[in-house]
C-alpha cells in the first residue's frame, strides 16, 4: 500500500513538473509556490491513506485479540464442563461398585441363610 501511494506520488509530481514545464509560466515565484502546494496536498494525501491504513490494521487487531479472548472463554468453559462430566462419571462408577459389592454380599448372605436352613 506504501509503495502504490509513493508510486502514485511521484507520478503525479512528473506530471504536474511536466504540465509546469510545458506552460512555462512567466513568475516563477508563483510557479514554486504552486508546485510547493501540490507536493504538500500529495504528501498530506498520502499521510490521511497511511493514518486510515494504520486505524484499519489496529482495529484488525483488536478484533483479533476480542475474539481470541472469546474463544479463550469458550475453552475454558468447556474444560469446566468436561472436569464436571469426568467427575460425574467418576462418582457413578463408585456408586456402581458399591452396588454390586452389595450385591456380592447379599448373594453370599443368602447362600449362607440357606446353607443353615439346610443344615437344621
Amino acid at each position: 500500500m506504501k509503495k502504490i501511494l509513493a508510486i502514485l506520488a511521484v507520478a503525479t509530481l512528473f506530471i504536474s513538473t511536466a504540465q509546469a514545464q510545458s506552460t512555462t509560466p512567466t513568475d516563477t515565484a508563483q510557479a514554486r509556490v504552486q508546485m510547493l502546494q501540490q507536493r504538500a496536498a500529495e504528501s498530506k494525501a498520502a499521510l490521511n491513506a497511511q493514518k486510515q491504513q494504520s486505524d484499519a490494521s489496529a482495529s484488525a487487531v483488536k478484533d483479533s485479540k476480542a475474539q481470541l479472548k472469546e474463544q479463550q472463554q469458550q475453552l475454558k468453559e468447556q474444560k469446566r464442563q468436561l472436569k464436571e462430566q469426568q467427575a460425574q462419571a467418576k462418582e457413578a462408577k463408585r456408586k456402581e461398585k458399591e452396588a454390586q459389592k452389595l450385591a456380592r454380599e447379599e448373594k453370599r448372605r443368602a447362600k449362607e441363610a440357606k446353607k443353615a436352613a439346610k443344615a437344621s
